[in-house]
């Protein structure tokens, strides 16, 4: 599935396959792009909002330049020199109202944006959804062969995810610190030996 978000000149792209998001953005200073694992996204999301800096630039030199023509018309008797300061205002109130909204998300591989248009919540419920399903592939089995507090400690990881309720952490600890220490130790032996 592939989301594409444009505002201005900014151009994101979302590439959803079945264990990897593909990530490009392009904007008027250049592109990047990464692909990495729904696991490795933070969902700690953090609001920034972006201006375009060269139009900042731009106005506040075309206003000082308005600003010198001005006052050399006006020396000169010239009262349509008030004209000159025209385009840097411009400028300046196209920068105030031509602002981007972010939602950034952290990850292994870099930074994420997400431009908030129509597809926002959609491309957030996607990179949830399959973040989740990773994660607990990854670690949502229970491995007796590990130490238990380690396997209690990473079910309350996945807790403080939320990833799993507060029901489903309880049954785990639970099944844990009961299981059968036969069973375990079964499970040692299978294990090579450490070095």
């Amino acid at each position: 599935m592939l989301i594409t978000q444009q505002r201005f000149s900014h151009t994101i792209s979302f590439e959803f396959e079945p264990e990897t998001l593909t990530y490009t953005r392009s904007d008027a200073y250049g592109s990047h792009s990464f692909q990495l694992p729904y696991g490795s996204i933070g969902m700690d999301p953090r609001q920034t909002t972006e201006r375009n800096g060269t139009l900042f630039n731009g106005g506040i030199l075309l206003s000082a330049w308005g600003l010198a023509q001005t006052g050399y018309a006006l020396a000169h008797g010239d009262l349509l020199g008030v004209i000159f300061l025209i385009p840097g205002l411009a400028c300046l109130l196209f920068h105030a109202l031509a602002k981007i909204e972010l939602t950034s998300l952290s990850s292994d591989a870099g930074e994420i944006a997400l431009l908030h248009d129509k597809n926002y919540e959609l491309i957030m419920d996607a990179i949830r959804d399959r973040r989740k399903k990773q994660l607990l592939d990854w670690y949502g089995n229970i491995n007796f062969a590990n130490d238990p507090e380690e396997e209690i400690r990473k079910f309350h990881w996945l807790h403080s995810q939320h990833l799993i309720s507060e029901g489903q952490l309880e049954q785990i600890v639970t099944t844990i610190r009961n299981a059968d220490t036969d069973d375990q130790g079964r499970y040692e032996e299978l294990l090579p030996p450490k070095q």
